[in-house]
């Protein structure tokens, strides 16, 4: 299945924490894993607007790969 995307170059990467938490919104959403690093994730993660169940995938994901961590939105 085609996913359509920005046209990004290849080696951009993310400047601001605004950009920040839109690339990895975009890539949880979009269920595009790479280059995804669970350093990003722990960074950013109230940050992101998530509905509960990805918010659940992502917090498994840390359990996983990274260092455990409660991840609640920003209130």
């Amino acid at each position: 299945m085609y996913t359509w995307d920005y046209n990004l170059p290849k080696n951009w990467k993310p400047q601001t924490r605004d950009e920040w938490v839109w690339f990895l919104e975009r890539k949880i959403h979009y269920d595009d894993w790479k280059g995804v690093r669970p350093w990003m994730l722990k960074k950013y993660a109230r940050a992101l607007k998530l509905d509960p169940a990805k918010r659940l995938f992502v917090g498994a994901y840390l359990d996983r790969y990274g260092k455990k961590i409660a991840i609640q939105a920003d209130q």
